[in-house]
């Protein structure tokens, strides 16, 4: 008998690049979060956590070994596991049991999908801080969304916000996607630091509130994640139902290139691409734990019910390029941090997002994950079952974690509480390192309304709305059973770090030679107050 967890998280990337920019506004208080960055020079993971014991590269900000370390039964662990781009190593490093996958790999009571863990827009209404904003009401310019429906004990979670949710703004500003603007001496144009009358104000860098002291960039504004691009925020619910993709939830995930022959081929960058994602069984390598038999998991099967697919849009860079990283409310600080100052962990900045934030599974540890965590959660052997995670017991405990979320951003102290629990809710349970599958599509169009980055086509199949279990996706050929290095499947993390993100800056797209939208063309970026930076319409 057996039990094994891991954690998550991903980090993000700053370097140096040139280009023009425009005015500064700034767009709607959407109940923002933050992501990661990576300070200039290389990447850094904020999370990604390393399988069996694989070592993390030398600038991996948060990766963790399972409690045990120990491999799967049959399997061999990964030696240290081989780094990924940006130094870190890949979550679930080793082969699961055997090596092998089963046909189809969809695991035994867990290969499908329930309807009740999916968000309707139409659920429970919920009361923003500061007001509803209603359809035909004011935009997200002016009032904050309210974060979806809390989570009964073991239920499902009431749907998005009862009323309609604005999202659309004008384009990420060009004075904040740009890590450098030079000035020409000769001609006078361009950005002169400190200097208010040239371009962009004088402030020619943006300043990541994670890793970058008050006295490194005096001039900067401060940046963080926007917490509109947290998994269940009101604006990702009501663009997934404004894409007609119900049944599915929208986010974002820290994810690399460079796994030969993988899901991103000879890309140079995985910077605002769109992938769809389809659960099939907990890791066998890192959530052992969570399979109907741990101590033998071959084939693979989970305990518990498999959650609804998601389209994820990259947003990171520093996680690895077999795992896809998920950021969530609690889902586990890495290294940089500018969530909160808690369990030892702290921003270079001294800015946060939050006044309040649990302790649990913090730092590197996955954060609020109850499947891991908890005694409340576990038989007398410490598995995991469905049973046990909807025990009075284990619903309470993490309630009680999640509820000690708090922000003086409007309406972020809700929708991080819900967004917590919900992660960690039996139908809708990603708070975990799950096994999937994985298919490139073209990103929605108001999925990449919700982010700010928008790539050109690229002829790729639209979001499969007919493939939602495992089942469905081991017979379409869209769909990657394994990465393409080893015998293992994509798996996922978890993480939020409330840096900013290496794709808010071009450095990461157009100069890594992805196509965007002329105006869509990076993540936005937030300030302390979880204000976008939008251009000047």
């Amino acid at each position: 008998m057996l039990c094994q967890l891991t954690v998550a998280a991903g980090l993000c990337g700053l370097m140096l690049v040139t280009g023009a920019c425009a005015k500064t506004t700034t767009g709607a208080p959407t109940t923002g979060g933050s992501t990661a960055t990576k300070p200039a020079g290389g990447n850094t993971s904020s999370g990604g956590s390393s399988g069996n014991g694989g070592s993390t590269g030398s600038t991996s900000s948060s990766s963790v070994a399972g409690n045990d370390g120990s491999a799967t039964s049959g399997g061999s662990t990964a030696t240290a596991g081989s780094t990924a781009t940006g130094g870190s190593t890949s979550a679930g490093g080793s082969p699961s049991t055997g090596g092998t996958q089963p046909a189809g790999g969809a695991g035994a009571s867990g290969g499908n999908t329930r309807t009740g863990g999916t968000t309707g827009t139409g659920g429970g209404s919920t009361t923003p801080s500061g007001g509803n904003t209603g359809a035909g009401g004011t935009t997200a310019g002016g009032g904050n969304a309210g974060a979806g429906g809390t989570a009964g004990i073991g239920g499902a979670v009431a749907g998005a916000s009862g009323t309609a949710v604005s999202y659309k703004l004008p384009p990420p500003d060009r004075c904040h996607d740009q890590d450098f603007i030079p000035y020409d001496y000769n001609a006078k144009t361009g950005c002169l630091d400190g200097d208010t009358t040239t371009d962009c104000g004088g402030k020619c860098t943006v300043a990541n509130a994670c890793t970058d002291p008050p006295a490194s960039k005096p001039h900067a504004d401060y940046t963080f994640m926007c917490q509109r691009n947290q998994l269940f925020s009101p604006e990702m619910e009501q663009a997934a139902a404004d894409d007609g993709n119900t049944g599915f939830h929208y986010a974002v995930v820290g994810h690399d290139v460079g796994d030969p022959g993988g899901i991103d081929g000879n890309a140079q960058s995985a910077c605002c691409q769109c992938y769809q994602l389809v659960y099939a069984y907990p890791s066998p390598s890192n959530d052992r734990q969570v399979q109907v038999n741990p101590d033998n998991p071959n084939p693979p099967a989970s305990a518990i019910p498999v959650p609804p697919p998601l389209i994820a849009q990259a947003f990171n860079t520093g996680a690895t390029p077999t795992t896809f990283d998920v950021y969530m409310p609690a889902g586990g600080l890495g290294a940089n941090n500018a969530c909160a100052q808690v369990a030892g962990a702290k921003s270079q900045s001294g800015l946060y997002m939050y006044t309040s934030y649990p302790a649990d599974g913090q730092p590197s540890q996955g954060g609020v994950k109850p499947a891991s965590l908890y005694p409340e959660c576990k038989t007398a052997v410490s598995w995991v079952t469905e049973a046990t995670l909807t025990s009075p017991a284990c619903v309470q405990r993490t309630a009680n974690a999640c509820d000690q979320i708090a922000s003086n951003i409007p309406g972020l102290t809700q929708q991080s509480e819900s967004g917590c629990i919900k992660a960690n809710t039996i139908d809708t349970f990603y708070h975990l390192n799950w096994s999937v599958y994985v298919a490139k599509v073209e990103c929605p169009e108001n999925l990449t309304r919700v982010t700010g980055c928008k790539l050109a086509p690229q002829g790729l199949p639209a979001v499969k709305k007919d493939v939602t279990t495992a089942a469905q996706a081991a017979k379409d050929p869209d769909f990657r059973s394994k990465t393409g290095s080893s015998n293992n499947m994509y798996e996922t993390t978890t993480m939020e770090d409330c840096c900013r993100p290496s794709c808010s800056s071009i450095t990461w797209t157009t100069q890594k030679g992805l196509v965007t939208d002329p105006q869509y063309r990076v993540f936005y970026l937030c300030n302390a107050n979880g204000v976008p930076y939008t251009q000047a319409q």
